[in-house]
């Protein structure tokens, strides 16, 4: 037993330094290496890393799916761990809805008219939410006051009060513009039936071919537009709409010039208001 013990490894039968000798196995816990999920640790949980893995559970499966146990799991923690760098699930929701709003670029140039300002963010804002998949449904539910929410809110507000609305009209014309943005990136987003459908050359073909065979005793406005509807044309249509919310309100504002002063000058009695 000595002898083994002291023997050096190339003595062994083969020469090899591994190789067991009567039975023997270099098995110890000196011999062990390390473990597999030692060798390849999990980084860190930290807020950025529950955020970003949220944001990726909305985009692959929807607003609905993201809960803290799904979460969790896929994060590889317990349900608890999340809770060390959120206070719940409405938190979480509105710490994703900061970090993408973040990702809007509020500087425009304050010597554009107030119109253009309004359109710029707009389209800016519609491009951040269709870059991330499912928050724009998030945004309708939950009314965000982190700081980029804010500063976003006071990037829209602010050509609105420069133009003279009164205050209750700039807060009314701000919701208007906003949920138009946010309601269209819900409602018409890349990856919906009628965008895919209307995306691929041959199926639009079809489509239009269908309308121009309805009968036309029942469906003559069908069969005569159908084909001018049906189209793949997102950004005409979400342009065409804000212009006309937007000339709408410059031309409301126009046709009421004592609105912006009086505004400015002193406040609106109660019962004024209400008359409006």
């Amino acid at each position: 037993m000595v002898e083994r013990l002291t023997t050096s490894p190339s003595q062994r039968p083969g020469g090899r330094p591994d190789a067991p000798a009567d039975g023997w196995t270099p098995r110890s816990l000196w011999f062990t290496g390390p473990l597999a999920d030692e060798e390849e640790r999990r980084p860190p949980l930290t807020r950025q890393r529950v955020v970003a893995e949220a944001l990726t559970v909305i985009a692959e499966e929807g607003v609905e799916a993201l809960t803290m146990r799904r979460l969790a799991t896929r994060l590889g923690v317990v349900p608890g761990a999340l809770y060390r760098h959120v206070r719940n699930k409405e938190q979480l929701q509105d710490l994703v809805l900061d970090g993408v709003l973040a990702e809007v670029d509020c500087g425009v140039d304050p010597s554009l008219p107030w119109t253009e300002r309004i359109k710029l963010l707009a389209h800016r804002l519609r491009a951040v939410l269709e870059d991330h998949p499912g928050v724009a449904g998030l945004l309708k539910t939950r009314d965000p006051m982190g700081p980029h929410s804010l500063a976003l809110a006071e990037a829209f507000l602010a050509p609105l009060h420069a133009a003279g609305f009164p205050d209750r009209e700039a807060g009314l014309a701000f919701f208007l513009v906003v949920d138009y943005t946010t309601g269209f990136a819900v409602a018409s987003t890349r990856t919906s039936v009628n965008e895919q459908r209307v995306r691929d050359a041959a199926t639009r073909n079809q489509l239009h071919e269908f309308f121009r065979t309805l009968p036309a005793d029942r469906f003559p406005t069908l069969v005569a537009l159908g084909e001018h509807v049906w189209l793949d044309n997102r950004d005409e249509r979400f342009t065409t709409g804000l212009d006309v919310i937007v000339d709408g309100l410059d031309r409301h504002e126009a046709c009421q010039p004592s609105r912006a002063t009086t505004s400015v000058t002193s406040p609106r009695a109660p019962e004024q208001a209400a008359d409006r």
